[in-house]
């Protein structure tokens, strides 16, 4: 195959379909569940790691939303996972899930919207912190 027909706008279209094809076979987690203190927003979706009990960040996420006066609609746990459930003054949806990973290491994940809002779910993780 020559130079020249590579270069053709045929060529150049099915080389654009490969990359993106490529790009979109999956998602690769860059964080380990167990790594403490990571941080990360992916898809809509902050997940950041804290090394404390469940126990405690549970606690704090809930004290976050009561401080930040967000209406909290549903609030369940058992021994491994909480789901807190609120709604914003702006009648965001505000999803955070807090899981226990380990004995010292406990995983949150916060959804603000339904496509999510970087911005206010980083405010909810700095007063979950903050908390701790």
């Amino acid at each position: 195959m020559k130079i020249s027909q590579l270069l053709t706008s045929r060529g150049l279209a099915v080389a654009l379909l490969l990359a993106i094809a490529a790009f979109q076979s999956g998602c690769v987690n860059v964080v380990d569940s167990t790594t403490p203190n990571a941080v990360l927003y992916v898809r809509g979706e902050l997940q950041a790691n804290f090394d404390r009990r469940f126990e405690v960040v549970e606690r704090a996420a809930s004290k976050a939303l009561t401080e930040l006066q967000f209406s909290k609609i549903e609030e369940k746990k058992d021994a491994l996972v909480g789901i807190l459930d609120a709604r914003t003054a702006e009648d965001i949806r505000i999803h955070i899930k807090v899981e226990k990973t380990s004995d010292a290491i406990t995983t949150v994940r916060i959804r603000a919207g339904t496509i999510g809002n970087e911005k206010l779910s980083y405010a909810i993780y700095n007063k979950i912190k903050e908390g701790l």
